[in-house]
């Protein structure tokens, strides 16, 4: 895992903002892509996945656009990606290269 220290004062913040303003709505969240390998570079962003308990598209849209509002400078580029548990699971049906690639590198931020 590659963070700068931006990097890890967002994942903080957003942890933070997730257990105040959406207690218990977060079942997983995890760093992937270039940050989670270790070969990222200087424009690389920081993906994230969530899953949730469950959630309607609003829902979705609110807890990914509170992480998006940690950072109004843009000096951290989150990727925000946030699926039900059952969204999550249906994507192993059709095996999503998406949920492949979390689930291979994919590094657990809970």
């Amino acid at each position: 895992m590659k963070l700068t220290d931006a990097d890890r004062e967002w994942v903080q913040a957003f942890k933070r903002e997730l257990s105040d303003r959406f207690p218990g709505a977060v079942r997983e969240m995890f760093l992937y892509g270039s940050k989670a390998r270790g070969d990222s570079g200087p424009e690389s962003d920081l993906d994230v996945l969530l899953i949730l308990e469950e959630g309607s598209s609003d829902c979705k849209l609110e807890i990914r656009r509170a992480g998006y509002d940690l950072d109004p400078e843009a000096i951290v580029a989150p990727s925000i990606f946030a699926y039900t548990t059952r969204e999550w699971e249906q994507r192993k049906v059709s095996r999503s290269p998406l949920r492949d690639s979390v689930v291979r590198e994919g590094v657990s931020l809970l």
